[in-house]
């Protein structure tokens, strides 16, 4: 139950920043859709640095957000279907190019936030600040490495 609550309120996110998303660029359609959902990722990883750098007292905290990652990295392959290039968007011709390297980076992502998730919940702020990294790092970092335009 608490996934599902935890999926849903990172899907409102999400869906409550297609307006901005859309305001700022001309980004419609699927391509919206994806913008905002990485920007929700996004919040939620600076919401786990702030709380790293600024509230290690409430670390615990972490794993909700990290929960919220693992279950939008899910359907990240799924809001790049083939055709939905963007010469405005930075996602590179290589995602469709090699489409399972890509869905592997995903899953990467959804594997090193349940990390985070679980180091979270032990209350050890070194430990979540390693497994933070490792998103980052491994996460995040071996997708745009890849198939994100450098801005």
């Amino acid at each position: 139950m608490r996934k599902l609550v935890l999926a849903a309120s990172a899907l409102a996110i999400a869906f409550s920043s297609v307006p901005y998303v859309a305001a700022q660029n001309s980004a419609t359609g699927v391509v919206a859709y994806r913008q905002a959902t990485m920007k929700a990722i996004g919040a939620h990883l600076n919401s786990v640095k702030v709380l790293l750098q600024e509230q290690p007292e409430l670390i615990d905290q972490a794993s909700i957000h990290a929960t919220a990652i693992e279950d939008l990295a899910v359907v990240i392959p799924t809001m790049f279907p083939e055709g939905s290039a963007d010469p405005e968007s930075d996602a590179l011709p290589a995602i469709w190019e090699d489409l399972s390297g890509f869905e592997a980076s995903a899953m990467k992502l959804q594997e090193t936030s349940a990390a985070l998730a679980e180091a979270a919940t032990g209350g050890d702020v070194q430990a979540v600040a390693q497994a933070f990294a490792a998103v980052g790092k491994d996460g995040c970092g071996g997708c745009h490495n890849e198939y994100r335009a450098k801005n």
